[in-house]
């Protein structure tokens, strides 16, 4: 023998999944604020020299010689982390072409190799004597050396938090 139960939403219970289906219909607000959420979380990153992980970034050696921090030569990296928020979703990333290889690393040599021409110069031998050296064509690896991956973008398990409150305020008390 098979049973059913018919259920009938009505009255205030039917007049909240209006109202939620209608705050649902346009969720840029909601995804501004959680970019901006994750957007400061990846300036932490930088701050604090780690991944979204909290693994601590190998410094690079520009930063051991010349002071300073890690991926923050310039700044031009850092500063051109962007959100982009649309109705069902946030993007929060960079347009700077190098981003990747700092993201995910890169091996001596993955990129192929290059030609180039070095320009005739003077070189200097042990013995202190000086000796002219031609032009010359050169081949290089890029990238010449191992560059290990410095992840910046990522969503820290600490913003999980602030982004479910986030969208429950919108949902339930805007």
């Amino acid at each position: 023998m098979a049973i059913s139960l018919d259920i009938k939403v009505e009255g205030k219970a039917l007049k909240t999944l209006q109202m939620l289906a209608k705050r649902m219909d346009n969720l840029q607000p909601v995804m501004r604020e959680i970019g901006e959420v994750v957007r400061e979380s990846v300036m932490r990153n930088f701050r604090e020299q780690r991944s979204p992980e909290g693994a601590a970034w190998k410094p690079s050696l520009r930063a051991l010689m010349q002071g300073g921090l890690t991926l923050v030569d310039t700044a031009t990296l850092r500063n051109s982390i962007n959100v982009r928020a649309r109705r069902r979703s946030v993007t929060i990333g960079t347009p700077v072409e190098y981003a990747a290889v700092h993201q995910f690393g890169a091996r001596k040599g993955s990129f192929g190799l290059v030609t180039f021409t070095v320009r005739e110069h003077l070189r200097r031998t042990r013995s202190g004597k000086k000796v002219r050296v031609r032009e010359h064509k050169r081949t290089a690896a890029l990238p010449w050396g191992n560059i290990p991956a410095r992840p910046f973008l990522g969503v820290r398990r600490s913003d999980w938090e602030e982004i479910q409150e986030i969208i429950v305020e919108h949902l339930f008390n805007t």
